[in-house]
C-alpha cells in the first residue's frame, strides 16, 4: 500500500473509489476507499484494482460501501433517494422528520443533515415542493376549487397551502391558474 493510498482510505476520499479497493485480512471485507466504516489497520490490508480480483481473493464486498455496485452512489445518496421516494408516494400525509427517521431506521438530525446535503434542501422543503408540483397538476383544471386542491394535496387550509404555494412557486394558486388560462388563450390564437 502507498502512502497515497492509505491517506485515500484515512480520509475516505470519493475520488479514488473504482481506482483501488482495500481489504481487510482480519474480517474478511473488502471496502471502496471512500468507506465510512471503522478505519482499518494498514499492516492489515491489501489493495485491490479491481473488486474480482478482491473476491476472486476470497473477499466479500462490505455492507456499506457496496463495492461490487459500480453505480452506487454512497450511503447518504441512497438514504436521501430513499427520504425522497418516501415523501413522493406519500406526499399527501401529514408526517415529521422523527417518522422519515423511524421508518428509515436512522437518526433524525443525521437524517435531516444527510439530506440537506445531498439535495440542498431540507426533507419538509421538498415534501411542500412534491406538494406544490401535484397542486400545478390539478390547477390546470378550472372546475376544482383551490380548497379542494389544498385537500386533496394534503394541507388542511387553504390559506396555508396558498402560503406555501407562493413561497415554493412564486405565485399563488390562483395566479398560476390565472397565468396558465392566459398561456393557453395566447396559444390558440397564435396557432388560429
Amino acid at each position: 500500500m502507498t502512502q497515497e493510498q492509505w491517506s485515500a482510505i484515512r480520509n475516505r476520499n470519493k475520488d479514488y473509489d473504482n481506482q483501488f479497493f482495500y481489504a481487510v485480512r482480519t474480517t474478511g471485507i473488502v471496502c471502496r476507499p471512500s468507506c465510512t466504516s471503522r478505519l482499518c489497520n494498514p499492516e492489515n490490508s491489501i489493495i485491490f484494482y479491481t473488486i474480482q480480483e478482491a473476491l476472486a481473493h476470497g473477499f466479500r464486498p462490505c455492507k456499506k460501501c457496496h463495492p461490487e455496485l459500480s453505480d452506487w452512489n454512497g450511503a447518504k445518496a441512497e438514504l436521501a433517494g430513499a427520504v425522497q421516494k418516501l415523501i413522493a408516494e406519500n406526499y399527501q400525509e401529514k408526517f415529521s422528520l422523527q417518522t422519515i427517521a423511524g421508518t428509515l431506521y436512522v437518526n433524525k438530525c443525521y437524517l435531516d443533515r444527510t439530506f440537506k446535503e445531498i439535495t440542498g434542501i431540507t426533507p419538509l422543503v421538498y415534501h411542500h415542493q412534491i406538494r406544490c408540483e401535484q397542486a400545478k397538476k390539478l390547477l390546470i383544471r378550472q372546475e376544482l376549487s383551490i380548497s379542494f386542491i389544498s385537500c386533496e394535496v394534503g394541507y388542511q387550509t387553504a390559506s396555508h397551502f396558498t402560503k406555501i404555494f407562493k413561497s415554493v412557486c412564486g405565485c399563488t394558486p390562483s395566479e398560476y391558474r390565472h397565468n396558465y388560462l392566459e398561456l393557453l388563450r395566447t396559444e390558440r390564437t397564435q396557432t388560429e
